[in-house]
């Protein structure tokens, strides 16, 4: 088993950062820069652009330094916003389910509104035969599956808070009360809040679709939450555990295509990709629109983000520059703007 390089001092890697990877650096200022950054955000995280093997070209500690401060900005500028977006988006589910219900208690709810597999449901196993049936019964029994995941992560979300004396588990189940629904959501992280849409029925969907305002046309199974849900849970997490998101390499899957083709349908924003931090804007901004954030919060993040990609720009060469923004990021930027003001 080969031997693990000995830890540098700060010194050492100022040293191996200039005669073992080419990036100039020296002196006291970013000595300290380097110290307060880390090597990990000092340069390991940032030596490439999207994957491993598309190293950055830097040449100066300064272009790398720039990289982070852009990194460290858009965490700083989007992180309120992402938090409003996600406490909307549960309170408008919560109503639609009260309204759907009438009631907070979750084995209510679970019997009522979380039932989406009964969509799938192929009927008796005398009605068909075929591919069409074996199809049917591999929908019918993954959306089955995943209600009963459900349920069971319900338990543990509970069980969790409850050890780890959450005040809102404590109130309700040292006393030997069921959790309300409302509180549930309070523990509930982003990615576990998209999995409990996802079980939603139906008309309770659609009465959600409606209340937030997503283009009926553009969201005809009433989706389109679950969609942005999944599509705005890994930058929310990355932006909150101070990871890397400039590349948007914080995504852990596909995000659905259809997403794209709502905001070019609603904002006339063609080319959202989900490969650069400004489709995040675009997606975000559409968000805030639709919840009726204040304009001039809207605004002000465009003009943040607007800020800091000026700055980056200054301070890097352009093929890195086009790496991380992209050419047609200020275009995306002018047809945004004008849309939502």
């Amino acid at each position: 088993m080969p031997a693990k390089d000995k830890p540098k001092s700060i010194d050492e890697l100022m040293l191996y950062l200039r005669d073992v990877k080419g990036i100039n650096i020296s002196g006291h200022k970013q000595k300290q820069k380097l110290m307060n950054m880390g090597y990990y955000h000092g340069y390991k995280g940032y030596r490439y652009i999207g994957n491993p093997n598309k190293k950055a070209p830097f040449s100066d500690f300064s272009q790398l330094a720039a990289v982070y401060e852009f990194d460290t900005q858009i965490k700083a500028i989007f992180y309120p916003h992402v938090v409003f977006i996600e406490t909307a988006l549960k309170n408008y589910v919560l109503e639609s389910i009260i309204s759907c219900t009438e009631s907070d208690d979750l084995t209510v709810i679970y019997n009522k509104v979380l039932d989406r597999h009964s969509e799938y449901y192929p009927g008796p196993r005398s009605n068909s035969t075929g591919k069409n049936r074996s199809d049917a019964e591999k929908r019918y029994r993954s959306a089955l599956k995943r209600r009963l995941e459900l349920r069971n992560r319900i338990y543990k979300i509970q069980s969790d808070a409850f050890g780890n004396d959450n005040r809102i588990a404590m109130h309700y189940l040292y006393n030997d009360n069921s959790i309300p629904i409302w509180a549930l959501f309070e523990l509930m992280s982003l990615g576990e809040f998209g999995h409990f849409v996802s079980c939603i029925n139906k008309d309770c969907r659609i009465k959600t679709s409606k209340s937030i305002g997503f283009r009926q046309s553009d969201d005809t199974n009433g989706i389109m939450l679950q969609r942005v849900i999944y599509a705005i849970k890994d930058f929310r997490n990355a932006i909150a555990h101070n990871d890397i998101v400039f590349d948007t390499r914080f995504k852990t899957g596909n995000i659905d295509t259809q997403i794209s083709a709502t905001l070019k349908n609603d904002l006339g924003i063609e080319n959202v990709t989900f490969a650069t931090v400004t489709d995040y804007l675009v997606l975000v901004v559409y968000l805030l629109n639709l919840l009726h954030a204040p304009a001039n919060k809207i605004s002000g993040l465009i003009s943040d983000y607007e800020k800091a990609a000026e700055e980056l720009r200054s301070s890097v060469p352009a093929s890195v520059f086009a790496q991380i923004v992209h050419t047609d990021s200020a275009q995306k930027i002018a047809v945004l703007t004008q849309n939502i003001s």
